[in-house]
């Protein structure tokens, strides 16, 4: 340990060895829950994995993000926008579907909210997709805005 130690501090005086922060990866394989607030009020949010949709009647791909919030108001209006990109774990991805809702979301409880949007163009083609998405507390006073991602799955 101590031979482990004393090498890497060397590597480091000699400039060999580069120290940096870890930082957010777009294709990475687990899926981040993030964290929005404003005011009094604290939001979570967890997009999940896009899956085949079992609810419609037409077959379909979709993702679901759950946010939950806790707040010192009665309820926040939280704004989620997703888009359910698809492509390769690693490589370039194109949006194949957006999302763009609000919703009310009372003191400790939580709301699901999905990308694509009923009416909204919806996918159908199997391949690789990852869910990306960006929160924010729009009322009773705005907050920061914060984003996260699903896991990248393949979607048969």
């Amino acid at each position: 340990m101590v031979r482990r130690m004393g090498a890497a501090v060397a590597a480091v005086g000699m400039g060999l060895l580069v120290i940096a922060p870890a930082q957010a990866d777009s294709t990475a394989t687990e899926a981040t829950t993030f964290r929005f607030s404003a005011g009094g009020a604290v939001c979570l949010a967890t997009p999940e994995s896009p899956h085949w949709s079992s609810g419609a009647a037409d077959r379909r791909i979709l993702f679901k993000t759950r946010v939950t919030c806790d707040s010192t108001y009665p309820s926040v209006t939280v704004r989620i926008k997703g888009r359910l990109e698809r492509g390769p774990l690693i490589g370039p991805k194109h949006i194949a579907a957006t999302s763009d809702q609000t919703q009310v979301i009372k003191k400790g409880a939580s709301a699901t909210f999905y990308t694509p949007q009923i009416g909204g163009a919806q996918v159908s083609e199997p391949g690789w997709y990852t869910g990306t998405v960006t929160g924010q507390i729009t009322a009773p006073v705005p907050g920061n805005i914060d984003d996260g991602h699903s896991r990248t799955v393949e979607v048969r």
